[in-house]
């Protein structure tokens, strides 16, 4: 059977970060938005045998995807679609920032096979905004939505919880709002305070506070119940949707498929035990693959591979499949990995499912409402 997988494509530059991103980008400002499609096209040209054998999702994430300049958004997806296949894609997925969508931006997203957008929204608190970084408010938020919506069928908004001086109350009008604009996808983040940005240089220097652990744990139940008000299903530890609006791309993460990683940064699998990654470095990458097809040295000074062990693979699989509400199947961990290691990891979940982290139904094992506020915790139990 042919592998099906997706194509990820990273834009490496912001207008501005904000203070919780630890994704890679450079400044705009710097952006050398026609080298930077020629880059991405040979690298894809060089790296086409490692693609799945039928490509079914597109993804441009960043950074932020939205800045890139018409002209060049549409001889990226022409060379993709060229080299990759248009005709299979079932998803095709763009992420956007609220300012930058406009009536001509949204009509050459969709004239250039885009299907399904993801807007950050963050929160519709302005205040808050500001306290994030995001050059948005409120008001360019509703009409960027309300603009989405007339041109999109799906269409995902991020929001996220647990930020400094965020109230409940205020996280749940947030989720209201967005519900109400009758978005079918909702992405919700609990606010993480990743090393070496600047939201946790602020906290470690006293300038700001975590939110308060119970009222995470509150908002966290506001979400869950408010999406199922909505007739939204949690099918992933942030992700929510009505049915057949779930992600197929970031769905491919979670079930072990392949995936082929573009740009600076950018991560790839082949869906047995190869995990490749660039290194976060626009200019290193513009040296490999910004003057044509690179040297096989140049290319090992940019790319990283690692061939991953059973006993990595065991644990991916584990910490995979329970981000997802369907849950670990563990026939099938015991069919990949034999009898030994299913009666290891059934011996670990005994106790979280006595103190109600996991439940097993049948052959599926799957965290609690409980057990995702803790799954890391959970998750690395059972490894």
């Amino acid at each position: 059977m042919s592998a099906v997988g997706g194509l990820y494509v990273h834009i490496p530059y912001c207008r501005k970060r904000c203070i919780y991103c630890d994704f890679y980008s450079a400044g705009a400002i710097q952006a050398d938005w026609h080298r930077l499609t020629d880059s991405l096209l040979t690298e894809l040209k060089v790296r086409i045998g490692e693609r799945p054998a039928i490509i079914e999702t597109i993804y441009i994430g960043g950074g932020t995807p939205s800045l890139l300049p018409s002209q060049e958004f549409e001889r990226l997806i022409t060379g993709l679609y060229k080299c990759a296949g248009g005709d299979g894609i079932k998803e095709f997925t763009i992420e956007v920032n609220p300012e930058d969508v406009t009536a001509d931006s949204v009509a050459m997203w969709k004239s250039n096979g885009v299907n399904r957008v993801s807007v950050g929204i963050q929160s519709f608190d302005d205040h808050l905004l500001r306290i994030a970084g995001r050059l948005h408010d409120s008001v360019t938020s509703r009409r960027a939505l309300k603009l989405l919506k007339s041109v999109f069928d799906n269409v995902s908004g991020d929001l996220i919880f647990g930020l400094p001086g965020q109230s409940v109350e205020s996280f749940g009008s947030d989720v209201r709002e967005m519900l109400d604009m009758g978005v079918p996808h909702l992405s919700a983040y609990s606010l993480m305070y990743e090393e070496r940005t600047a939201l946790t240089k602020l906290r470690d220097t006293g300038r700001l506070n975590e939110a308060d652990e119970t009222d995470s744990v509150e908002m966290f139940r506001i979400l869950c119940c408010l999406t199922q008000s909505y007739g939204l299903k949690r099918y992933e530890l942030s992700n929510y949707a009505l049915p057949g609006y779930e992600s197929c791309h970031n769905s491919l993460y979670w079930s072990g498929k392949p995936y082929i990683g573009l740009g600076p940064s950018a991560h790839s699998y082949d869906g047995i035990r190869t995990r490749c990654w660039n290194d976060a470095d626009i200019r290193k990458y513009f040296q490999v693959y910004g003057y044509g097809e690179p040297s096989a040295d140049l290319k090992t000074e940019l790319t990283t591979c690692e061939i991953l062990t059973d006993e990595e693979l065991r644990e991916e699989q584990i910490m995979t499949r329970l981000r997802t509400a369907e849950g670990l199947n563990c026939q099938d961990y015991r069919t990949r990995w034999g009898e030994k290691a299913i009666k290891e990891l059934e011996s670990k979940a005994v106790r979280h499912i006595e103190s109600g982290n996991l439940y097993r139904r049948g052959d599926m094992l799957s965290l609690t409402e409980r057990g995702v506020m803790i799954s890391d915790e959970v998750i690395v139990d059972l490894f």
